[in-house]
């Protein structure tokens, strides 16, 4: 078989039949095989791949319907295109064909045209198909690599040289600067393969929400500290207005990356000596209890233009910090997506030269339609 050279198997149990067929296809470059009954069709599938079956229905011991019942049980062959040939075109027969698993029929006499554009398409779509597979794998491939053995070495990069930091009071000044551009160079990196992850889950469907009763303060403390060093690098101020305690109903990993997007934005965008604060407090809106967590920063602010770019979810939209920082162009599709599936709400408010802040409302107990 020739490279990109698409296989098709004709079953028919009338041999000027397959003789027809054969010598109307032939003339597309297709490479045909040809099976008389049934068993012979089953026969051929399992000893090597096609593209396409053209099937004939009334054929003895075993018809038409009976073999594609099989094709389609059998996990090896249940992605082959099963195309009916039938003399029949009763509707009973033709909805028949589609339960047993068919694309398409074409009824006898054949229409060359017909025949060959029928043929065409579901070839074409097949190798749609395949070519899909093949991204879809490629893509898993490449994400359990970021995943695996990407995400992992930078994270304990990171950990490593906070922690020689941490130990070591003595270092040159020059060595503590390149120390700490290290980390921020591998912090950047890591919360990139992160977003990257969480990213491709979202668009996959496959992100799991387990909400629970959580303290929301604690994890903004734990956020703060995760971004200390990056703070203290551009001289801003981060700091958490709130109770010590304050409850919520949400899964805390997905807010946990809600609230380090957001700051990471935030540091983003806000230029030197600047501040930072997140504010958490119960609130009512329409008449519920609600937790807010607002992320309010004194940076340089967006137009009406740049929001409109940020919320369009068919748009890439990244720019560049204050510093020059470079971001994924993803952390506000997740904060939302993420923020949606806890069953809460996230909205911007800003003001160009000024700053931003960003809203993130979220249960208090337990939703309704989750009792």
């Amino acid at each position: 078989m020739r490279i990109n050279e698409q296989s098709i198997l004709i079953v028919d149990d009338v041999p000027k039949n397959i003789q027809l067929l054969g010598s109307i296809l032939k003339e597309e470059a297709y490479e045909l095989e040809f099976a008389t009954s049934g068993k012979e069709a089953l026969e051929w599938l399992d000893s090597r791949p096609f593209d396409l079956v053209l099937l004939d229905i009334m054929m003895p011991e075993m018809d038409g319907f009976e073999v594609c019942r099989r094709i389609k049980e059998n996990p090896a062959t249940r992605e082959v295109s099963v195309i009916f040939l039938t003399a029949k075109a009763d509707f009973q027969s033709i909805i028949q064909g589609f339960e047993t698993g068919a694309v398409d029929y074409i009824t006898k006499p054949y229409n060359r045209k017909e025949l060959l554009v029928r043929v065409k398409t579901h070839l074409t779509l097949q190798q749609q198909r395949k070519q899909l597979e093949l991204t879809s794998a490629f893509e898993k491939k490449i994400f359990s690599i970021i995943g695996h053995d990407l995400r992992s070495p930078m994270g304990n990069i990171r950990t490593y040289i906070d922690a020689f930091l941490q130990v070591n009071d003595d270092l040159d000044e020059n060595v503590v600067t390149l120390l700490k551009d290290l980390y921020l160079l591998s912090d950047n990196a890591f919360n990139l393969l992160e977003n990257l992850l969480n990213w491709a889950k979202s668009q996959s469907g496959v992100v799991v929400c387990r909400p629970q009763e959580e303290d929301i303060s604690q994890l903004i403390r734990n956020v703060l500290m995760l971004f200390s060093l990056q703070a203290e690098n551009k001289k801003i101020t981060l700091s958490y207005d709130g109770p010590d305690e304050l409850n919520g109903f949400f899964d805390p990993e997905l807010i946990s990356v809600v609230i380090r997007n957001l700051v990471s934005n935030a540091l983003k965008f806000t230029p030197r000596g600047g501040e930072i604060n997140i504010r958490a407090q119960h609130a009512l809106e329409n008449e519920t209890e609600r937790l807010v967590v607002q992320v309010a920063d004194t940076g340089i602010g967006m137009s009406e233009e740049t929001l409109n770019n940020l919320m369009n979810k068919n748009f890439h939209f990244t720019t560049y910090g204050t510093d020059n920082e470079k971001g994924s162009g993803l952390g506000y599709q997740l904060c939302e997506e993420f923020v949606r599936i806890n069953q809460g709400s996230i909205h911007i408010e800003s003001t160009p030269g000024l700053g931003s802040t960003f809203v993130v409302s979220l249960p208090v107990g337990k939703p309704v339609d989750q009792k």
